[in-house]
């Protein structure tokens, strides 16, 4: 059965339209990963220098003044990441315990009277695991055993 060039020519374009879409579809998948990747790496990075200043300071108004400094740049890699999150709602409520001690009435008031509560490594403690239940939701293969140890 001979190969006509009508045949010929459809078959070349259709293989060239399947690799091209197929091309597409793999360098924006591998965008979106390299930017949730990036996302998750800021995630974690936004609470570094909290981490490290609540360790250093024993006066709450100190660590309060802090936190309320360090709450602007966590929030914006809060909302960087967030398009990558499936649980949205147990996002954001992580996230506002982190911030607050207490809600009434609906509404939440930036409050970190938690961390002022109790013996040093209790508010410590406390502070790392609700950082903690923020950042397991960056988990991946590269971050799957991440913790924040002090």
């Amino acid at each position: 059965m001979p190969i006509e060039p009508g045949n010929l020519s459809l078959g070349v374009l259709a293989g060239g339209l399947i690799g091209t879409f197929a091309g597409h579809y793999l360098t924006k998948s591998r965008s979106m990963e390299e930017r949730r990747v990036s996302a998750a790496y800021d995630l974690r990075a936004a609470f570094a220098p909290a981490i490290f200043k609540f360790k250093i300071l024993s006066d709450f108004n100190k660590i309060n003044d802090m936190l309320r400094e360090e709450l602007v740049p966590q929030g914006i890699a809060i909302e960087r990441f967030r398009p990558f999150v499936k649980n949205k709602e147990a996002y954001q409520e992580a996230w506002e315990n982190y911030y607050t001690s207490h809600h009434r009435d609906g509404v939440a008031s930036v409050y970190f009277l938690d961390y002022a509560m109790g013996e040093e490594n209790e508010r410590f403690a406390l502070f790392n695991q609700r950082i903690n239940d923020i950042v397991k939701f960056a988990e991946s293969e590269p971050f799957r055993d991440f913790t924040i140890n002090h």
